[in-house]
């Protein structure tokens, strides 16, 4: 085994243990909800507007949404915590905020998201069965062939782009600059969008009618510095939406579907 493919094996190693470890992992998912304007009521109950069996009583309190704010009205009779501490009266922080409130009830912790500018309830379990019988990603053996020499071209200006997401709402995005590679001899282009300081490559091809997941796959890399840039399709990832229903993942754009194969990287989750 050559440096490069024990190398990769490592990382696909790391993330397995990262992932086992990690109570808030995309396997641990529980939940989505809309919230409406006004409350909304949680708990084991089917009467309540957000339900889950994990609650540990059947009306555990209320979700105020009011002018696009969220705030937690507890139960009297619950044990709840935010950040580890008694709640308090006020908003809560969001994800689009720079810590946002993790709030804790039992073996649920529950999270505000912002998605097309409307709050979410995220919910995720840590006695999860998917994530407590998690042994492992699947991926394509290591294969050398897949890591490609492409040339990089910058947009100066970068271009703006509308990315939509799987439950239907959109992000505004930035592709910085294009890909232009020959594998199985084919000639292919990537567009490679904003990830904070990274490039991310959002892409379908044609395995995801078979043996990969359907919804497309991704992988970031370093900015190159200069004209070319080496794409490693055996770092390929799944999103989360490979994983559970209650994630909110890109459509990877139309400017990104590969006309071929790319038999390398990350295969289904459920098989």
């Amino acid at each position: 085994m050559t440096s490069y493919e024990t190398n990769i094996y490592t990382l696909r190693t790391q993330r397995d243990k990262k992932t086992s470890s990690n109570p808030l992992h995309w396997l641990n998912l529980a939940g989505l909800f809309w919230l409406e304007e006004g409350e909304n009521s949680f708990g084991s109950d089917e009467s309540s507007k957000i339900t889950l069996p994990a609650f540990p009583l059947a009306h555990c309190g209320t979700f105020l949404l009011k002018e696009g704010l969220v705030t937690l009205q507890p139960a009297l009779d619950v044990n709840i915590s935010v950040n580890g501490g008694d709640p308090e009266s006020r908003p809560l922080r969001t994800d689009r905020d720079k810590e946002p409130d993790l709030i804790h009830i039992g073996s649920l912790t529950i999270k505000i998201i912002i998605r097309g500018g409307v709050p979410l309830v995220r919910i995720w379990d840590k006695e999860s069965p998917v994530g407590r019988n998690f042994t492992g990603f699947h991926y394509y053996p290591v294969k050398p062939d897949y890591r490609v020499i492409a040339k990089y071209t910058r947009y100066d200006p970068p271009r703006p782009l509308k990315v939509v997401e799987l439950i239907g709402t959109e992000i505004d995005s930035t592709f910085l600059g294009q890909a232009q590679f020959r594998l199985n001899g084919v000639d292919c282009t990537l567009e490679a969008e904003q990830s904070g300081d990274k490039l991310l490559f959002n892409f379908t091809d044609g395995t995801n009618k078979d043996t990969t997941y359907g919804g497309g796959r991704k992988f970031e890399l370093p900015k190159p510095e200069g004209d070319e840039i080496i794409l490693d399709f055996n770092l390929t990832e799944n999103w989360p939406c490979a994983y559970t229903p209650f994630a909110t993942c890109p459509i990877p754009p139309n400017e990104n579907r590969l006309p071929i194969k790319i038999e390398a990287g990350e295969l289904k989750f459920y098989v």
